[in-house]
């Protein structure tokens, strides 16, 4: 029965009781929620005011490369910016509003611009900008003139065919230039007058030349006491002095005649009685010496020549030789001959030499010495 009791005690449910209802009681207030507030430039600003702080004045920096590289520009001292209208008042946010986020237009200004470096870094652009196109242009120019010449020299155009015209007239052939003689000097006679004038051409200039002349020319008859002047000329011009004397008188040179005595001369004949007889008159060169020329003169009283000076063999010469005598005034220096009427005489007169196979020849021709 124990045993009974037992096991219906074991099995026996548990009593069910009601659930417990809680007691009313009051509701402890929610604690108040955290003040939360956005700063900005305006509140810093207030709160500044508010702590006796002075309003922040911006500061121009510049970085150390750019001291160096320019010169600092001097950037105007701002002024005081105008205190800003006070701050809306902030409002508090819930916490139920605290999970959304909220877009907030920050009313605070850019921050400040560093002027100095910022026109410090134009400034450098510019330069460099600057130089960039100088140096190119320098390249550019040193390739126009002067690389590409050298690479590419100018290449020169063929010149264009001539055009043959086939109906044209035929070529007529150049005609070869033909060398005129030069202009024959004008001959300047030593004498003021003479009573005819003559002219002879020499195929040469020497001695056989000379003589034919002077002896065609003595065939015309003239009455005596005529005095003819004898212009002789060659191919080239006024036979000159140096080589028809030289041609008549070999003692003397033609360089020593050229050196002495001026190129143009005169020849004349004198006519009397006994004959036809030649003369000439020579005149000294500005330069020479009249001591050398009468010098080198003299040496015609040794030449064994002295028959070149007349127109026929004038007989025997004097055994006595030149001798000394005047004509007029003037000094000679004379051989006689033994054919009648020949004499060779020389005389200076000035700065001309006369010579003449006549006396009487001479005498008329120192009359008649032009100035």
């Amino acid at each position: 029965m124990d045993d009974n009791n037992q096991q219906g005690w074991l099995n026996q449910k548990p009593a069910s009781f009601p659930p417990a209802q809680p007691m009313d009681r009051p509701k402890p207030p929610p604690p108040p929620p955290p003040e939360i507030t956005l700063r900005n430039m305006k509140s810093d600003l207030e709160s500044l005011k508010q702590t006796g702080g002075s309003m922040p004045v911006p500061k121009p920096f510049t970085p150390p490369e750019l001291k160096r590289e320019i010169l600092p520009v001097a950037l105007p001292t701002p002024s005081a910016p105008p205190l800003p209208p006070p701050p809306p008042s902030l409002s508090k946010i819930t916490p139920s509003e605290f999970g959304e986020p909220k877009k907030m237009e920050s009313s605070a200004p850019s921050a400040p611009v560093i002027e100095e470096e910022k026109k410090s870094g134009n400034l450098k652009k510019i330069m460099a900008w600057s130089l960039g196109a100088v140096l190119s242009v320098g390249v550019g120019l040193a390739g126009y003139y002067f690389i590409y010449p050298a690479l590419f020299p100018p290449q020169v155009s063929p010149p264009p065919p001539a055009i043959t015209n086939q109906a044209s007239a035929p070529e007529i052939p150049a005609v070869p230039e033909v060398q005129l003689p030069p202009a024959l000097a004008p001959h300047q006679s030593l004498l003021k007058s003479a009573d005819q004038n003559s002219f002879a051409n020499l195929a040469a200039v020497d001695l056989n030349s000379l003589k034919t002349a002077i002896q065609e020319e003595a065939k015309k008859l003239n009455p005596p006491g005529t005095l003819t002047e004898l212009a002789m000329s060659d191919a080239k011009g006024q036979v000159p002095a140096s080589a028809a004397f030289s041609s008549l008188i070999p003692e003397i040179s033609s360089d020593t005649m050229k050196k002495l005595f001026q190129g143009d001369f005169t020849a004349a004949l004198y006519y009397d009685a006994n004959g036809v007889w030649p003369a000439y008159v020579l005149k000294l060169n500005p330069e020479a010496s009249q001591v050398e020329a009468q010098t080198a003169v003299s040496g015609l009283e040794s030449s064994k020549n002295l028959k070149n000076l007349f127109l026929a063999d004038p007989g025997t010469p004097s055994a006595s030789g030149f001798k000394s005598g005047k004509a007029g005034e003037v000094p000679t220096r004379y051989l006689t001959y033994s054919k009648k009427g020949a004499g060779l005489n020389i005389a200076w007169s000035g700065d001309k030499l006369a010579i003449s196979a006549s006396f009487e020849g001479l005498k008329k021709i120192l009359s008649n010495l032009a100035q």
